[in-house]
């Protein structure tokens, strides 16, 4: 409990429930926002990065909200390289120039990226032999081999019951300040928001934000 400057009497809620702040993400919040990877990061098996260098297509397939663009940031925070993202609009964004020359590049939505430049990439990429981790809603592994790639595949499925309460705890968990009894949500919350989520990480991560909100409030 705090006392702001006006004199009024100002009750941290999130302290009183035993959490420093809500560790879910807002849906108010823009989804371009940089947000760390560290506390939204699901392990679905995949911790370790690709080897830089390999000739590899390493593509990881998943519908939107999956996780896709979290699963590269994850990589790349202990095996850095570019990052080019393929923007929705303006389409004259899609063509621009893609990073080259280096051992390890990530690239995400590469669905979107012309034909063309996406062709013309690959195989300048699979001739230097470099590691190419790209998150994509469409499977290319035609034209990665076709390239000259070795190509490995990671299709992101939406979560089930276990692994939502593995996320749910965890993110509790890493904002704890300590204060006992800590909030924690109860298994009919986790089926309530596996059927409002259908399973989607971003949506659940949304629900999840809310729910805390209310009960803390």
């Amino acid at each position: 409990m705090t006392k702001p400057r006006n004199g009024s009497t100002f009750i941290d809620r999130y302290h009183e429930a035993g959490l420093t702040h809500n560790p879910f993400v807002s849906p108010q919040l823009p989804a371009a926002l940089d947000v760390n990877v560290d506390a939204i990061y699901i392990d679905r098996g995949l911790s370790d990065p690709p080897a830089p260098g390999s000739r590899s297509l390493v593509q990881v397939i998943g519908e939107e909200g999956m996780g896709k663009s979290t699963q590269l940031q994850w990589w790349r925070s202990s095996q850095p390289g570019p990052f080019h993202y393929i923007p929705r609009e303006p389409y004259r964004d899609r063509w621009a120039t893609p990073p080259v020359r280096q051992p390890t590049i990530y690239g995400d939505e590469i669905d979107r990226m012309p034909v063309v430049l996406r062709r013309r990439w690959f195989r300048t990429l699979a001739k230097a032999k470099a590691t190419l981790i790209i998150g994509t809603h469409v499977d290319l592994t035609a034209l990665g081999q076709r390239s000259g790639f070795t190509v490995i595949t990671h299709h992101l499925e939406t979560l089930d019951a276990p692994k939502m309460r593995e996320m749910i705890d965890a993110r509790l968990a890493a904002c704890s300040n300590g204060v006992e009894p800590r909030l924690e949500l109860s298994d009919a919350d986790i089926d309530f928001i596996l059927s409002k989520s259908r399973g989607i990480p971003r949506d659940a991560d949304e629900i999840c934000h809310t729910l805390v909100a209310e009960r803390v409030m």
